[in-house]
């Protein structure tokens, strides 16, 4: 077992059911450089939209994970503290958006590494490395849908390995209502130069993604 895979072999993920902004996520989107996502005050307490996981190593926080799947597909963000990247850590939680997505019968992961990104080259091509492609609106994507694949790093003894599990009936009812309520916003066609200042957490934004843009 090499040290990555023994780093990652103690990394847990955690659900977060009542996503709010607190002092971990305060000090892990501290260390993300200028540019990533907007800069944006946040309040102690400030309840978050969509899902959130937690990525743990021996029960200390280390990264986060995040999902909206409102669209249809997921857009996802992942952050990693400083210290953690290079780690594991990063594939560890986008292997595991991956099943969550799979798990609900959605088709895509989507990702975009904004213009601002101070390593924009570097995380792209990760991106690639992991089995996405690029789209011609700049959307980085990956199909999940098709358990048949690859998704993520689904090699024997590399994290993502275990079987996905369907939501239970609760969270699916929500999803399907928030599908409806989707379907039903009047929508327009009017662009957002420059991309979207949107933040992690961003009420139905995808995090930093613009969702008129990102339609599908």
């Amino acid at each position: 077992m090499t040290e990555t895979e023994a780093r990652t072999a103690r990394l847990a993920w955690v659900k977060d059911d009542d996503p709010r902004w607190d002092a971990d996520r305060e000090r892990i989107f501290a260390t993300v450089p200028e540019g990533v996502f907007r800069a944006e005050a946040r309040t102690p307490g400030e309840r978050l939209s969509s899902d959130w996981w937690r990525v743990e190593d021996g029960g200390r926080v280390v990264g986060y994970g995040w999902l909206d799947d409102v669209w249809g597909d997921a857009e996802i963000l992942l952050a990693v503290e400083e210290a953690a990247r290079g780690t594991g850590a990063g594939a560890f939680a986008l292997a595991r958006l991956e099943e969550e997505a799979a798990a609900r019968g959605l088709n895509y992961v989507l990702n975009v590494v904004r213009d601002t990104h101070p390593d924009r080259t570097a995380v792209t091509e990760w991106f690639l490395a992991h089995g996405f492609t690029g789209t011609e609106d700049g959307r980085l994507r990956k199909r999940v849908g098709d358990r048949a694949r690859d998704i993520g790093q689904h090699q024997a003894g590399r994290p993502g390995t275990s079987k996905a599990e369907l939501p239970d009936q609760g969270h699916q009812a929500r999803y399907a209502v928030e599908r409806e309520r989707a379907a039903a916003r009047p929508r327009t066609d009017v662009e957002h130069p420059g991309g979207s200042d949107l933040g992690p957490g961003a009420e139905e934004s995808g995090g930093y993604v613009d969702q008129e843009q990102h339609r599908f």
